[in-house]
């Protein structure tokens, strides 16, 4: 047969402070008492001996019923000279702690606190440093992701601006200076341009003189393709004014960049020289002109004759330079081109209607000379005019040259790419920083958990003989939620 005394007596610790009172180890009103209690604690540590020990017993940890015990023990050593014959101490220090350990004793009132800090610590304190340790894991786990991904956007931000730097053949020193330097060679390729144009004459002259056929008269009300006519009268590209206004100006007043490059942050002579001598803008170099300088100065006598014409800003710039009369321009090819390629298929046509009108139509010279294979050639010829007056890279050359404002868009542009790789790599060190900060507080509320769980394993043991004591020396486990505070993370 089993000895009772035998089975161990197991106890759950979020119930330990009820098993206490329902078995009438403790009183229901021991709060009352324990106040008492901690008063007088709280005056006795205002006057202790020097000792590592008890400094130790008194830091971080709520000063319990075992606590008071090794005082005591520390204070015999301590005050041992005060020890009268008959064991009694005059120390005052030794008097209050040893009143102290009695008040503890009576009704098990130590029992009673010891049991309620153990609830506490095991279903609150513990359970609150693993979720911070936890959090700080977590914070930690998600920066060093974070930093990953800044590192991989600070990387694609530097490709990004490189690529776009490239792409458009600078090198980023003198952003301004740079693209100003990218619209150097366009005299030359607008010359080349006109060039082409006049070399049109041929086809234009076969429309016109087509178009004075069909309708058998040449003074027709409706110029045809009027800007083109310019230039082939001309011979070299006329200005926007001359265009707009029918004569020539008097005098052009070319821009200059000046004012546009002073804005530049960073001054333009690291790897690039961009004096002016290095800029050849030709004859129709552009600067920083708003809207208020597009006039025309006129200088009249008394009769109202005008005696002069000045082109400023945009009426300055030559037509194929000039954003709105290109569009114009190409406006106009495009017609010719049509016109040529309808030609062309009318001259391959070999109906048998086509034909019979063949037989019976008299075409001037200027007209019926022109093959179809000439009329192939002409359309190459327009083609490659369009081509170049389409080109994406020229375009924008041309925006940057003739546009102020542009330019100016395009510098933000690049500059916000610029600033992409710098801002991520604030916000990759940011996480470093945040890591490093995690770390710490892991560290540190580890070193904390380990802390309390060992005084809290130290005072489950105590608790756990003294209530042994009060049933003979049979075994107490004090089980529950204190096995998995207790265990390990």
């Amino acid at each position: 047969m089993i000895n009772p005394q035998d089975l161990p007596i197991d106890i759950h610790s979020n119930k330990l402070l009820d098993w206490l009172i329902s078995r009438r180890h403790c009183q229901k009103d021991w709060q009352k008492d324990v106040l008492v209690v901690r008063e007088k604690i709280k005056n006795a540590i205002l006057d202790m001996p020097e000792s590592d020990e008890i400094v130790e017993l008194l830091q971080g940890a709520y000063i319990n019923y075992f606590h008071c015990l090794r005082i005591v023990e520390i204070l015999q050593d301590t005050e041992k000279d005060t020890r009268n014959f008959l064991g009694y101490y005059s120390s005052q220090r030794m008097k209050d702690w040893q009143e102290i350990q009695s008040l503890y004793k009576r009704n098990n009132l130590y029992l009673a606190e010891s049991a309620q800090i153990l609830q506490r610590i095991v279903q609150y304190e513990i359970p609150a440093l693993k979720k911070q340790i936890t959090k700080a894991e977590q914070t930690l786990e998600e920066t060093v992701r974070k930093e990953k991904d800044y590192c991989k956007q600070a990387e694609d931000g530097r490709k990004i601006y490189e690529k776009e730097l490239t792409r458009l053949g600078i090198q980023g020193h003198s952003l301004r200076a740079e693209l100003l330097a990218l619209a150097a060679d366009l005299p030359s390729f607008f010359a080349k341009l006109t060039t082409e144009i006049v070399g049109l004459k041929e086809p234009y002259e076969y429309c016109v003189n087509f178009r004075h056929y069909v309708y058998q008269r040449s003074d027709l009300p409706v110029k045809l393709l009027p800007l083109i006519s310019l230039i082939l009268r001309r011979g070299v590209q006329p200005t926007t004014f001359e265009y707009k206004y029918g004569v020539a100006p008097d005098s052009v007043e070319t821009p200059s960049y000046d004012l546009l490059l002073k804005r530049d942050k960073k001054p333009s002579n690291d790897d690039i020289d961009f004096c002016e001598d290095c800029i050849d803008f030709g004859d129709a170099e552009s600067i920083e002109f708003p809207e208020d300088d597009l006039q025309i100065d006129v200088v009249a006598d008394s009769s109202g004759l005008v005696v002069e014409a000045v082109a400023r800003g945009e009426d300055a710039l030559g037509v194929v330079e000039n954003l709105t009369t290109q569009k114009v321009i190409r406006n106009e090819l495009d017609e010719l081109l049509a016109f040529l390629m309808m030609r062309k298929e009318d001259e391959e046509r070999e109906t048998s209607s086509d034909i019979f009108i063949q037989g019976f139509e008299k075409r001037p010279a200027e007209i019926s000379k022109v093959s179809s294979s000439k009329l192939d050639s002409w359309i190459s010829q327009v083609r490659a005019v369009l081509d170049q007056l389409r080109d994406p890279q020229k375009n924008y050359l041309v925006q940057i040259r003739s546009s102020p404002q542009y330019v100016e868009k395009l510098v933000e542009e690049i500059e916000s790419k610029r600033e992409l790789e710098g801002r991520y790599k604030k916000m990759q060190a940011l996480m470093i920083e945040k890591q490093d900060e995690a770390r710490k507080q892991i560290t540190k509320v580890s070193q904390e958990l380990q802390a309390v769980q060992n005084s809290t394993r130290t005072l489950q043991k105590q608790l756990e003989k003294d209530i042994s004591m009060k049933y003979d020396g049979r075994k107490v486990n004090i089980v529950g939620g204190i096995t998995a505070a207790l265990a390990s993370r």
